[in-house]
């Protein structure tokens, strides 16, 4: 195997933890997103009805709470998908430039072996 088939082989086995652990987060996001989506909707009613005492104080303060603490969910999960892709992708990256120069390296060689 060729220095290039390596390092082709190795970048096309980065590229798939990092589609496998996307995956894997895509699932939780989307989840993540409708409880985001519910909850900012029941919060944006609550408002509503509070502004025109319809809910006592202590109904708008519980409804905020869950709200706060959805997003803090949304944060930090958001953190952790980081954690998780963030090496993955860095290592993908690198496999990519790797190879780029490579090829970029080898392509110079030849232009500069046919001028002398």
């Amino acid at each position: 195997m060729t220095r290039i088939e390596k390092l082709r082989k190795d970048r096309k086995i980065s590229l798939k933890k990092l589609d496998d652990a996307m995956d894997k987060c895509a699932q939780e996001h989307d989840k993540m997103i409708d409880k985001v989506k519910n909850s900012k909707s029941k919060f944006l009613s609550s408002y509503k009805d509070y502004k025109n005492h319809k809910i006592s104080d202590k109904e708008f303060l519980q409804i905020t709470g869950n709200f706060a603490q959805i997003i803090d969910l949304e944060e930090k999960m958001y953190n952790k998908f980081s954690k998780i892709l963030g090496p993955l992708d860095r290592e993908f990256q690198k496999r990519c430039k790797k190879i780029f120069e490579w090829e970029n390296h080898s392509s110079k060689d030849k232009m500069c072996g046919d001028v002398t």
